[in-house]
């Protein structure tokens, strides 16, 4: 199965790709796979294209006429690409970089999958669907309405790393206490500045509990140092990590988490099944972390607070209620679990498989 990946610009947008390729591979699949990215965070594994793309709206009537020249530009280097790589099946993995190329399959006629990682439908996806022979999503999403198939929901593909429990002495090895109640404090794949000024604010009224709780914190490059400033400090024990690709074994560490809403984080707190509190970031496209969020906040797996609304004193109370109440983890536990579905990357493969046979059977 050759396929073609478009999409790119943020670590969830690129996670999905890597746990099909995980999968593709562990079927003895040794096809080769392209990857149209915009250059910013293209995983290693793959080859890769840069391709131009730009979003642009309308209340800034002065950005089309270069956004369009950019997008028109990614869509000739996308059609030749892929006219020379022949691939089976072109999956989008949403954001505007994704448009070029979905366009550009379009006009070759190869068939097309789009993957949507939340709760609502983006923008370019929703423009994307009517020429796409299936649309999948990671959460329930709504029946469309005009144009495009109805969506598939298969859950998140969760990479190996993101499953793969600490080995032992780990926690020791990030000068961190095993058994201690920890914190897992997420940011997404390029950090979080308002969480992390947030946490910087809190750190100092976690004190008096720093000999009963830990926090281990995915910070973004730019803001490591500060947080590392904050905890040490403080005196409160911490593991701080600009990044961190074995990423699995913080969760598996963890008891709680706190951070922003975007799908990819979201599906991996649910297969970790752990209670979170959520900032969902107030300027995504859409709302979509809102979207994300309130449906785990419906399920009962999380507390919800918006940006302008979240405090200081109302974090520090919300996680040392929940360090307390180990009933209401549970629950929350529980109902975190209910959300994630098992063996999304398989069943992705398996309807890829049925598109290309379907075009192979219509010619």
């Amino acid at each position: 199965m050759k396929l073609a990946f478009a999409g790119g610009g943020t670590g969830g947008h690129l996670a999905p790709a890597l746990a099909l390729l995980e999968e593709l591979r562990a079927r003895g699949d040794d096809s080769p796979v392209i990857f149209l990215t915009d250059g910013r965070a293209a995983p290693d594994v793959v080859r890769q294209v840069r391709i131009s793309a730009a979003s642009f709206s309308f209340r800034r009537w002065w950005s089309i006429p270069a956004g369009l020249i950019r997008n028109y530009r990614g869509y000739r280097r996308g059609r030749s690409e892929l006219a020379a790589a022949c691939p089976d099946l072109v999956v989008g993995l949403g954001g505007y970089v994704s448009v070029p190329t979905v366009l550009a399959a379009r006009r070759l006629k190869i068939p097309i999958v789009l993957h949507e990682q939340n709760a609502v439908l983006g923008r370019a996806n929703r423009f994307l669907s009517r020429f796409a022979s299936r649309v999948i999503g990671s959460f329930p999403l709504p029946v469309r309405e005009g144009g495009g198939p109805d969506p598939i929901r298969t859950g998140f593909p969760i990479r190996r790393a993101v499953r793969a429990e600490a080995p032992e002495s780990t926690a020791s090895g990030w000068g961190l206490e095993e058994g201690r109640f920890t914190i897992l404090v997420l940011g997404g794949s390029r950090g979080a500045r308002a969480v992390n000024r947030l946490a910087v604010e809190t750190i100092q009224d976690f004190r008096d509990e720093a000999d009963n709780l830990q926090f281990i914190h995915c910070a973004g490059r730019e803001d490591v140092g500060v947080l590392e400033r904050a905890y040490r400090k403080a005196g409160v024990p911490a593991a701080v990590f600009d990044a961190l690709e074995t990423i699995g074994w913080a969760y598996s560490l963890a008891d709680l988490v706190v951070g922003r809403a975007g799908g990819a984080t979201l599906s991996e707190i649910a297969y970790w099944r752990l209670p979170s509190i959520l900032i969902p970031y107030p300027w995504a496209t859409d709302a979509h972390q809102r979207a994300n969020a309130r449906y785990f906040q419906g399920a009962g797996a999380a507390l919800v607070y918006e940006q302008d609304e979240v405090s200081t004193s109302l974090l520090v109370e919300s996680v040392l209620r929940l360090k307390e109440d180990r009933e209401e983890r549970e629950r929350m536990s529980r109902a975190a679990g209910t959300l994630y579905i098992s063996g999304g990357a398989g069943r992705m493969l398996d309807i890829f498989q049925e598109v290309i046979e379907e075009k192979h059977e219509t010619g």
